[in-house]
């Protein structure tokens, strides 16, 4: 069944992609929930029409995001947190933290686009993976100092 997404639907599609779909994957999941709708011949048509404005919204996020990386890898993060013997720390730094210190510095990045390798649980460098959209990410050097 052929159907056009309206919304991110993680693991098949951006807004406005036209996909094949199995037809109970969009009877029971798709259409009920709002995230795409059947592509009959109007709605394709309609599709078609409204190209030119998905592909320049398309390019103007690729720019922003372009923009933003480039703010992302220049910047310096550094995060004083208790610590104990072997410079270990009591708890650990999570991508919420991650997230408020990049928010201070101006850019506002969803928690859930921050990838930890591995928990950040020392005092040092550590490298953190930023998610900005799909086939740009970013990786940045978070500082953990003593405090």
């Amino acid at each position: 069944m052929k159907v056009i997404l309206k919304h991110d639907v993680k693991g098949l599609g951006r807004t406005g992609d036209v996909k094949d779909v199995k037809d109970g994957y969009a009877r029971n999941f798709l259409l009920p929930t709002g995230a795409a709708v059947l592509a009959d011949t109007g709605a394709l048509k309609n599709w078609e029409r409204h190209r030119a404005e998905r592909e320049e919204r398309d390019r103007s996020e690729r720019e922003a995001a372009d923009a933003m990386a480039e703010k992302l890898r220049e910047m310096k993060l550094e995060v004083a947190v208790k610590s104990g013997e072997k410079n270990r720390l009591f708890g650990s730094v999570t991508n919420r933290e991650v997230a408020e210190l990049i928010a201070r510095e101006g850019i506002e990045i969803d928690r859930h686009s921050i990838h930890l390798r591995e928990p950040i649980k020392t005092v040092g460098d550590h490298r953190v993976d930023v998610h900005l959209m799909p086939g740009l990410d970013v990786q940045m050097t978070v500082t953990v100092v003593p405090a």
